[in-house]
């Protein structure tokens, strides 16, 4: 790889030196061989040039796949421990009968026990709309609308309008609320 480095660098400053000897003051001959000599270490240049870039493809290429087949071979290994777990243990804990049985009507109980509580996660979810409906005005003051539908809905460009009719439903919505 060095090697091919070394010999496009010294085809570069070959070619750049007999075009420059081509330029000074030298007879018709001199400088008419001077620019072949700097022609063909052009071509030359061109062709190693080439084939330096088809290595480090293939070498890229070869090192993405490697990566690959490491993470294919992690998650086979990974799924074989899963499956030999589950050989072991099978698919479901046993438990007593007993046991299975108060499991069984401690769930049924927790699940038709009347939550008195069910109204603090309409609380939570309504604090975070107004958080973001406050975010949002305080975005357009500052920033404007472009930066709002742009940036924070991340629906402008074909989507401009889409990402306008939401604005409008946020502030439609922060404005009924009364958040203001």
């Amino acid at each position: 790889m060095a090697d091919r480095w070394l010999k496009t660098n010294c085809l570069l400053a070959s070619a750049t030196a007999f075009w420059l000897a081509a330029l000074s003051p030298l007879p018709q001959i001199g400088k008419g061989i001077s620019y072949s000599l700097a022609l063909v270490a052009s071509v030359q240049l061109v062709g190693e040039s080439r084939r330096l870039i088809a290595q480090d493809a293939r070498r890229a290429a070869l090192s993405a796949m490697n990566q690959e087949l490491e993470q294919v071979e992690i998650g086979l290994h990974t799924q074989q421990q899963e499956q030999a777990l589950y050989e072991i243990y099978g698919a479901a804990p046993t438990y007593p009968p007993e046991v299975k049985e108060e499991l069984t009507t401690s769930l049924e109980h927790l699940y038709k026990e009347p939550s008195a509580d069910r109204s603090g996660e309409t609380s939570a979810s309504t604090s975070v709309d107004k958080a973001f409906y406050l975010a949002i005005v305080g975005l357009l003051e500052v920033k404007g609308e472009t930066y709002v539908i742009e940036q924070v809905l991340k629906l402008g460009g074909r989507r401009w309008e889409e990402g306008k009719r939401r604005l409008q439903q946020i502030l439609q919505q922060g404005r009924e609320q009364e958040w203001d």
